[in-house]
């Protein structure tokens, strides 16, 4: 299994036809690549934006020059080989470290699998030394 911390972006937006369209459509102008985006309303009109960059610096540079409303935090990138069980056993072992998790999404392509999971910036380093004992 490949493990990479990176960077996520949690970006503020309104709930409206076309927010993630124009969002997609200034990373490609701006040549900001992205490993991976989220969008969902939250409710009351509101909705975020979860995007991870490859190149943080260059995203977290736009996003203040758009004066965008975010906050950034660590997650880790996960790839494997897809098969019955594998994330399974990864978020076992961590569950036994008694890290919580606040968010995973994974999913499976051909024979390979990618996820990316969350926990608490405490609990970061906690994170990243089990995985990369894994």
């Amino acid at each position: 299994m490949d493990i990479e911390r990176t960077t996520f972006f949690t970006i503020d937006a309104e709930d409206k036809p076309g927010q993630l369209a124009r969002f997609s459509m200034l990373m490609s102008e701006k040549e900001v690549n992205l490993g991976c985006v989220w969008s969902f309303g939250t409710g009351r009109g509101n909705a975020e934006i979860i995007a991870i960059p490859n190149n943080p610096h260059k995203f977290r540079k736009l996003a203040l020059e758009a004066d965008w409303t975010f906050e950034e935090g660590s997650c880790f990138h996960l790839v494997g080989e897809d098969r019955p069980g594998a994330l399974a056993d990864t978020l076992d072992r961590i569950a036994q470290e008694g890290i919580n998790l606040h968010s995973v999404n994974a999913i499976g392509f051909e024979t390979r699998y990618s996820a990316y999971v969350w926990c608490d910036e405490d609990d970061v380093e906690k994170l990243r030394k089990i995985l990369k004992g894994w």
